[in-house]
């Protein structure tokens, strides 16, 4: 039906004819994203789970329980930043609250020994903001873990240039370097063997 149309409507098993006359549609309402709104229910549920997650990295025990629940609280705060961020091009401070909760996920990744899910993490908290130390650090010590030792050394080598007393990155660089020289001697044995 189009504007100001008529229509005779009669229900199945009734005599009776009913006459409906349409006079326009209702206007679409906007996106919820397009209007900005402080009392979004989303922005609040984002900020509840994000103090969650920092509530429990602060009274951090350690366990796998614990790792766990902070994961949750990460992945739920994500969540909901999604849906009330609303199209990719994020606002500036959206953003930078993404890649906060994509870093404080990878953490929770790296300890309960999931080093690729860390990574990828890491990777999207650098996405959003490529200054994040936290996350290149992060994503640092997931590709050691991984084996990737020279993707290791060159983030930690950009910690180290950004913020030369890392205490964590310089551990973690003599690490790395010392694996390093073991594989490539291992190598060299091995090679050696094989020339001889």
């Amino acid at each position: 039906m189009r504007a100001g149309e008529r229509a005779l409507l009669r229900p199945s098993g009734s005599p009776l004819v009913l006459g409906v006359t349409l006079r326009g549609f209702t206007p679409p309402t906007e996106p919820f994203w397009a209007t900005p709104s402080p009392q979004n229910h989303w922005a609040s549920s984002v900020a509840s789970w994000a103090s969650r997650a920092q509530a429990l990295l602060a009274s951090g025990t350690g366990s796998m329980a614990w790792t766990s629940a902070v994961a949750r609280a990460h992945s739920r705060a994500l969540r909901a930043m999604v849906v009330s961020g609303g199209p990719p091009p994020l606002p500036d401070d959206l953003a930078g609250t993404k890649a906060d909760l994509h870093a404080g996920l990878a953490l929770a990744q790296l300890r309960l020994g999931l080093p690729a899910a860390a990574a990828a993490n890491a990777g999207k908290a650098l996405a959003l903001r490529p200054g994040h130390l936290e996350a290149r650090y992060r994503r640092a010590v997931a590709a050691a873990a991984m084996r990737d030792l020279e993707g290791a050394m060159a983030d930690l080598g950009l910690v180290l240039r950004a913020q030369p007393g890392h205490r964590g990155a310089r551990r973690e660089m003599r690490r790395v370097r010392g694996a390093a020289r073991e594989r490539d001697a291992r190598l060299a044995r091995r090679l050696g063997r094989l020339f001889a």
